[in-house]
């Protein structure tokens, strides 16, 4: 019996292991420039930047109705980090 208990444990623990590694790899690469690179999919923007010596991100949209929008975007899916890094500039030239 202590055979087969032992074997069960090892399998079960190599069925965890497989599947915790598994979801692991399966999640989605973060990157402040992915996030930006998305902006273009999901609203009319117009130009995207991030600044290498200044600390900020701009982005110029069509439509000034977007704003909200766009903030709320970015707020929702940089990291916590790039949000205290960066200053979030979002504006319209022409609206």
């Amino acid at each position: 019996m202590g055979i087969k208990r032992k074997l069960g444990a090892l399998i079960l623990t190599s069925i965890i292991v497989m599947s915790v590694v598994f979801l692991y790899t399966q999640q989605k690469p973060y990157s402040t420039e992915l996030v930006m690179e998305s902006l273009w999919d999901k609203y009319e923007v117009q130009s995207t930047g991030i600044g290498i010596t200044d600390p900020v991100i701009s982005i110029d949209v069509y439509d000034k109705n977007d704003i909200p929008e766009v903030e709320k975007y970015l707020k929702s899916n940089l990291s916590k980090d790039d949000l205290e890094h960066y200053e979030i500039e979002i504006f319209s030239r022409w609206s």
